[in-house]
């Protein structure tokens, strides 16, 4: 598809995502009710008033956040749309297994973390990030179900994101964690998650 984004757009979309980086640095550093307007300002390098252009409030930042990261995700599902139905679920698997390192970031885990803390004090954040889960997860299920014809694809799909949610806490638990021994081990599980047999077998 071509790109329409004029150079006014591009401008924007820029200070927007410099704005995102730079509160994703703060919540990390400082926790979030630490993080204020002028810490995020400052990290950005831009002034207060700037950044309430673009976002009326530290909730909205967050929102923005996690919805690049649901992009991201919608991103990585389009690649399955080119992939043989019979060897989907292979390719997840070594797409997953591919992935430890990045799903092992101590600096996103540590995010993600500060967020979810927060959404136990703070409603408004906890439907923020309840918002993009139901986004993944049903992303996620469509594709068990119609691409891989699978039962039970909400509760494979639980069990997928039950791996990389805990492979992410883990390195903050144990930051020198040796991610390439894990590999054959997420594949081997992706793998039996994935097969057509698995609820049959049990």
């Amino acid at each position: 598809m071509k790109n329409t984004m004029t150079g006014g757009d591009k401008r924007r979309a820029d200070r927007i995502n410099q704005v995102l980086d730079a509160a994703a640095d703060c919540f990390v550093e400082y926790g979030f009710h630490r993080a204020g307007m002028s810490k995020i300002a400052k990290r950005a390098g831009m002034s207060v008033g700037h950044i309430y252009h673009y976002f009326e409030s530290k909730e909205a930042i967050i929102a923005a956040i996690v919805d690049r990261e649901s992009a991201v995700a919608a991103e990585r599902f389009s690649e399955f749309d080119a992939v043989n139905p019979n060897e989907l679920a292979r390719f997840m698997a070594e797409r997953a297994a591919q992935s430890i390192s990045e799903k092992t970031d101590i600096f996103q885990s540590a995010l993600n973390l500060e967020m979810l803390a927060e959404g136990q004090r703070n409603p408004e954040i906890a439907q923020i990030i309840q918002r993009h889960d139901q986004y993944i997860r049903a992303q996620l299920t469509q594709i068990l179900r119609e691409k891989l014809g699978l039962n039970e694809p909400e509760a494979r799909t639980d069990m997928l994101m039950v791996l990389f949610a805990g492979l992410a806490n883990r390195v903050l638990r144990h930051p020198g964690l040796e991610r390439e021994k894990l590999v054959p081990m997420m594949r081997h599980s992706m793998l039996l998650i994935l097969s057509p047999d698995y609820a049959s077998a049990q």
